[in-house]
């Protein structure tokens, strides 16, 4: 993921704070000092992301004030459901990039946790399942947007920044109160906000000698033994506590003794390997044969080709 870099344009840390006026600078010197120093995007105020960035207060002061005026809206098909969007335009994505990458950057996770992080994969949280006697999955509802500005401030005020600067960051990469599907930030934010919870997923895993994942929304515990986990109810609370609403439609258990297909993250776990789900991998080859025959429209190629690049992944996932 390409981004700007921690000072955007400028050469050293001295030379952005000599470019400040006088008064931000005597305000927040030693905040920026501090959040560069840790390696965390430096953001104190709106005049100092303006000075950063070269862009106008006036400007900057718009983005965190009004940001649905810098939002584009559209629905994307898969399948029957359709799923809104909200893209930012190019200047407020700019900074929600630069935001994303280096917050990333910095940021560690607990193991369990593989969406949104670098070096980790869907595939690789399928694995972390191999050789269960049974899984258990729940997704929850509407990530995103589940996700409040409010939450997104106070991590990022644990993370070290300032009330103001924290609040700056929310408003800049929320949208409606809450994190926007289509904001390039979004990723690292919601894992940031999700910590608190994550660690207790792990205190599940571990009291009831379970193994868990995260990719996202999409949570997977798995054991050995032939039993419907007796967990489900501190489940439930847990994220009751968290003011997240898990989708009931996709709550799945499944039991290698009883013939069952163990499904994690999108994979079916084997006792060595992850694998494409059957129904899946005879699309691929039909895909497969009618680009290499020329018979697909121009305007689905594209689409096609992802699917065989995404299968492409898997196979070379399983191996690694």
């Amino acid at each position: 993921m390409n981004a700007a870099p921690l000072l955007v344009s400028f050469d050293s840390i001295e030379k952005y704070i000599e470019a400040l006026p006088e008064k931000q600078k005597t305000e927040y010197t030693d905040t920026i000092s501090k959040l560069f120093g840790e390696g965390l995007p430096p953001v104190a105020s709106e005049y100092c992301l303006a000075v950063l960035f070269g862009y106008s207060m006036d400007f900057v002061f718009a983005l965190s004030k009004h940001p649905h005026k810098f939002y584009r809206t559209f629905d994307i098909r898969n399948g029957k459901k359709t799923r809104k969007i909200n893209a930012p335009r190019v200047a407020l994505k700019v900074i929600q990039k630069w935001l994303g990458f280096h917050l990333a950057n910095t940021s560690e996770f607990p193991p369990h946790v593989f969406g949104f992080v670098k070096g980790k994969s869907f595939v690789d949280a399928a694995k972390a399942h191999i050789d269960a006697d049974w899984v258990y999955s729940v997704d929850i509802l509407n990530f995103f947007p589940s996700i409040s500005s409010q939450r997104v401030a106070a991590a990022l005020i644990a993370k070290g920044y300032s009330e103001h600067g924290a609040g700056l960051i929310s408003n800049l990469c929320c949208l409606n109160d809450a994190l926007a599907q289509g904001s390039p930030a979004s990723p690292v934010l919601s894992n940031l906000v999700m910590q608190d919870c994550d660690n207790k997923l792990l205190d599940i895993a571990a009291r009831h000698n379970l193994k868990v994942t995260r990719y996202a929304d999409d949570i997977t515990f798995s054991g050995k033994g032939a039993k419907v986990p007796e967990f489900e109810q501190e489940l439930n609370t847990l994220f009751q506590e968290q003011g997240l609403v898990l989708n009931e439609q996709k709550r799945f258990y499944a039991e290698k003794s009883k013939g069952q297909r163990l499904k994690v993250h999108g994979l079916l776990v084997k006792e060595d390997t992850v694998k494409l789900t059957k129904g899946y991998r005879n699309k691929i080859r039909a895909f497969k044969h009618l680009l290499n025959n020329g018979k697909v429209e121009e305007n689905d190629i594209a689409r096609l080709t992802g699917h065989v690049k995404f299968a492409d992944f898997v196979a070379g996932a399983e191996k690694g």
